[in-house]
């Protein structure tokens, strides 16, 4: 079994304290580089998807896309240090970014979404450096796979059917609405979103069926022993 490629937000980074669809592949024996991190935004997400297909080979990639309207902040100074740390939400770093999503706690973070933020760039942005990873994916014969964390709101004139995925369907709505919300995780309130491990089991097997279709049914259905 080839090593595989994944990157998304708190929905698919395996290295938190509540387990998500990437650990249970890793339990099953799947190879898996994870380059996702806690809320970080579809700019970090698909960067670090593109360092990592530059420098290594994989016989898969999943991108996992988030949410629009997030920005991660490098922690440069002392300033943006402590503008982190007194975020009542988002008061954590991850490699040297503070992934403050779409916190406007802030007097600096509402001037931003009030004057600076250009949602269409944004989602722009997404699209093209999609088709490069793509691209890249290609010429090295790794099969890339995407899906949305969060439903996107694409404006009129992006052209986002460019992103090979299902746009009607995210994972965290598929989540909500489903039969495993009842036993989700309430008491951290809007601090948490990763939905539990009921839903990741069955999750991993979505993808491993759409996606990887690996070996792995028969270790995948002890999780429902």
């Amino acid at each position: 079994m080839s090593k595989i490629l994944t990157s998304g937000c708190g929905i698919s980074w395996s290295r938190q304290e509540r387990p998500t669809w990437v650990n249970v592949l890793k339990i099953c024996g799947v190879d898996v580089d994870d380059r996702g991190g806690p809320a970080i935004s579809n700019q970090l997400i698909l960067n670090k998807m593109i360092e990592a297909v530059l420098d290594n080979n994989y016989s898969h990639a999943v991108c996992q896309l988030t949410s629009t309207g997030k920005l991660d902040v490098e922690i440069t100074d002392e300033k943006r240090e402590q503008l982190m740390v007194q975020d009542p939400i988002r008061n954590f770093k991850h490699d040297n970014y503070w992934p403050s999503s779409a916190s406007d706690d802030h007097q600096s973070k509402q001037l931003y979404y009030e004057y600076l933020y250009s949602p269409t760039l944004e989602q722009k942005d997404i699209v093209y450096k999609w088709l490069l990873l793509k691209k890249i994916c290609d010429e090295k014969s790794i099969k890339l796979h995407t899906m949305l964390g969060y439903k996107i709101n694409w404006k009129e004139d992006v052209p986002y059917r460019l992103i090979d995925t299902d746009h009607g369907w995210a994972v965290y709505e598929d989540y909500t609405q489903g039969q495993f919300y009842k036993f989700h995780d309430h008491s951290l309130g809007i601090k948490n979103t990763v939905p539990n491990k009921h839903f990741m089991i069955s999750l991993a097997e979505r993808i491993n069926k759409d996606f990887l279709k690996f070996d792995i049914e028969q270790k995948l259905s002890r999780f429902h022993g």
